[in-house]
């Protein structure tokens, strides 16, 4: 089976990609995820009285054709009285040249209250996944060469499957430390499921002077032999402004080939906009660097 030459330079770019992915099939990887985290992390909700709803777009390698392209929609609510919160996540993940991933879980977080400084937060969701795949979107140029190939398929496939994350997350005025396991009950990768994830995370908050504040972070993913790291650091001007960047190095070659994204964003009274823009370093910086990311959030 021979695909034309766009699609040929889509899957060079995948297979470049996964350098900062890991595998093709796995958990979202955006460079905001911070400000909103219970799609990898149900524990990391009700750090404020109001209702929360975010909106994330991400769009890798712009302009060419079949490039991945990813949504998020996470909405929270927390209750003083019951020490709860409760939400609503759903993504969707273009993976590749007919293929792509649907996610929608119900959240929810119980609270408590350690000491009047330290809050713990205890994490569970639970829905499903429906994976899709269409090989007809493949174009085949030798008919011939399916004549050997007896599972090759022209139909279009799905799969609906059960599933649930956990999490725990403790934080204070000025710092926070989460972990989680996404996907308990697949253990394995499928065409459809990413298997499980682990993340491990830690972000502190702390005031410059006045007017400036500064939130560094680090996130580890572990997914079987895959392991990713993240290296943040973020800066509030009055609370209005704000921008920083991300390190995502290869840790088999961290100073060869790695990738850094630039964030710029506005807060304005109940609402956020944030937009990021990734650059690709080392041996993969002569790839397309047009990924794009935009956030919205919206408190009420």
């Amino acid at each position: 089976m021979v695909i034309n030459i766009k699609r040929a330079f889509v899957a060079t770019l995948l297979l470049c990609g996964s350098v900062f992915s890991g595998l093709a099939q796995q958990d979202l990887m955006v460079s905001q995820q911070l400000f909103s985290r219970i799609n990898v992390n149900p524990a990391g909700t009700g750090n404020n009285d109001k209702f929360d709803l975010f909106l994330l777009g991400r769009m890798q390698w712009a302009g060419v054709e079949n490039s991945p392209k990813t949504g998020l929609l996470n909405f929270t609510g927390y209750s003083e009285s019951l020490k709860s919160s409760l939400g609503l996540t759903v993504n969707y993940d273009k993976i590749g040249v007919g293929h792509s991933a649907t996610n929608a879980q119900l959240v929810y977080a119980y609270h408590v209250d350690l000491t009047d400084k330290y809050i713990l937060s205890m994490g569970l969701s639970g829905g499903a996944n429906w994976g899709y795949f269409n090989p007809a979107v493949n174009i085949i140029r030798d008919e011939s060469e399916l004549s050997n190939m007896e599972t090759y398929t022209n139909e279009k496939d799905t799969e609906i499957s059960p599933d649930a994350n956990f999490g725990l997350e403790l934080t204070t005025m000025n710092w926070m430390v989460g972990a989680s396991c996404t996907h308990l009950l697949k253990s394995k990768s499928t065409t459809y499921m990413p298997g499980r994830h682990y993340y491990a995370y830690a972000r502190g908050f702390f005031p410059l002077c006045e007017t400036f504040d500064v939130a560094p972070a680090l996130i580890y993913m572990h997914k079987h032999k895959t392991n990713v790291l993240e290296a943040n650091v973020m800066a509030f001007y009055n609370r209005f402004v704000w921008g920083g960047a991300t390190w995502k190095p290869d840790l088999s070659d961290p100073f060869d080939m790695s990738m850094l994204s630039l964030t710029l964003g506005f807060e304005w009274h109940n609402y956020r906009l944030g937009y990021t823009y990734d650059l690709n370093l080392g041996k993969c910086n002569n790839l397309p660097s047009n990924t794009h990311e935009l956030l919205l959030s919206v408190q009420f």
